[in-house]
């Protein structure tokens, strides 16, 4: 097989699962190495000759109530036009779900919680940790291997509770210096440790990314 159509680490037939941790991921990708994914080419690229069972991706979703509270506290000159960019960014988003709902994912969507940290900042969060988790320990009796597409260091107990099964857990991220300038961006090394591969996406970035960026 050509080295650009391999896939990393995975076996002919090999039973997988994907779990991709949709914040965290355009994070690492968008603003970390400044690359857009092209998810039908991701697929393509982890699948070759695997069986695929699922391929999940974890994000939040904005909701009416969670608009309002965000414009409410941040305090906009302008509320109505800030409310009118969201949901012109949450119609953006439903497509690209419904993109992915179509070419072999399954969306799993939270409400956005919009909270004030100790510093009094404003932050806006939709915690799936425990829905990622639930999914990747229900399915590990039925796979050879787990890909987690996260670098979030809150996984570590998690990719050693499914290795404990008897599953391969392969951790995508990056630690590439790139990256690394926004520690939010980076992998968290403990968890690339944990897993029994780690695979960097600056390493595969030419497999994945849109066509319409290569070069750049």
């Amino acid at each position: 097989m050509p080295e650009s159509r391999r896939p990393i680490g995975i076996l002919p037939f090999e039973r997988i699962a994907i779990f991709i941790d949709g914040w965290n991921f355009k994070c690492a990708t968008y603003d970390g190495l400044q690359f857009r994914v092209d998810f039908a080419k991701l697929l393509r690229y982890f699948t070759q000759k695997a069986i695929l069972l699922r391929a999940y991706y974890y994000t939040g979703e904005w909701t009416e109530d969670s608009i309002d509270w965000y414009v409410k506290l941040r305090g906009f000159s302008n509320p109505e036009e800030k409310k009118k960019e969201i949901l012109s960014q949450k119609t953006s988003e439903e497509g690209f779900w419904r993109f992915l709902n179509r070419n072999g994912y399954q969306v799993v969507k939270k409400p956005i919680r919009v909270v004030r940290d100790r510093s009094g900042e404003i932050q806006t969060k939709a915690d799936l940790d425990l829905e990622l988790a639930i999914d990747m320990l229900t399915l590990a009796e039925k796979c050879e291997k787990q890909i987690l597409i996260s670098g979030d260091g809150d996984f570590i107990p998690l990719v050693k509770a499914v290795g404990l099964r008897g599953v391969r857990v392969a951790v995508v991220s990056t630690l590439h210096p790139d990256a690394r300038k926004n520690a939010h961006y980076a992998a968290n090394e403990d968890l690339a440790d944990a897993a029994d591969e780690f695979h960097d996406l600056a390493d595969i970035r030419k497999y994945i990314q849109r066509e319409e960026e290569k070069g750049k």
